[in-house]
């Protein structure tokens, strides 16, 4: 009796503690939003801002690499100069970012869902300001945008969370 009791209490702690890799592996690879910088319909700040977004110092995972390919040096000391930002944020469309850039600067952005999906997707942005349509995703929910500076040798890498709402 007592060795019934006790394969029936491995069996089940076995199945506790070694859960399937495939579902432990896809939750392990979804975004987890912390909150976003609200921001008003021109660009001035809304209640607190989110520390993790619109920064230029972001160390990427495995994940967040692959979405752009090749990288750069990442050891460049960054310009006071550079800042970044997305308005109106929540948003029910269109949500402007602006860039404060050298000219010669260019950015790469992606634009992801919390699976990682790609929604949008621009390489070679030398513009200081761009307006993304999310209006055609069906999206009512936070998204991501990582973007990269480039500047000659090297790169800044950041994110910041946008909420669209309908």
């Amino acid at each position: 009796m007592k060795a019934c009791v006790w394969i029936i209490l491995s069996i089940l702690f076995c199945n506790c503690s070694n859960s399937d890799p495939q579902v432990k592996n896809s939750v392990d690879k979804l975004i987890k939003f912390n909150g976003i910088t609200a921001r008003d319909l021109v660009g001035a700040p809304i209640g607190n801002a989110d520390p993790d977004d619109w920064n230029f110092n972001d160390k990427w995972i495995e994940n967040e690499l692959s979405l752009f390919g090749t990288s750069l040096s990442e050891d460049c000391p960054l310009p006071e100069s550079y800042r970044i930002m997305a308005y109106p944020n929540p948003a029910s469309s269109q949500v402007e970012v602006y860039i404060d850039k050298p000219d010669s600067a260019r950015i790469a952005i992606r634009v992801v869902d919390r699976n990682f999906k790609v929604l949008m997707a621009a390489d070679s942005l030398y513009a200081k300001s761009a307006r993304f349509d999310f209006s055609k995703f069906e999206v009512q929910d936070t998204i991501r945008v990582y973007y990269k500076i480039i500047n000659k040798s090297c790169e800044f890498r950041g994110h910041g969370d946008i909420f669209i709402r309908k």
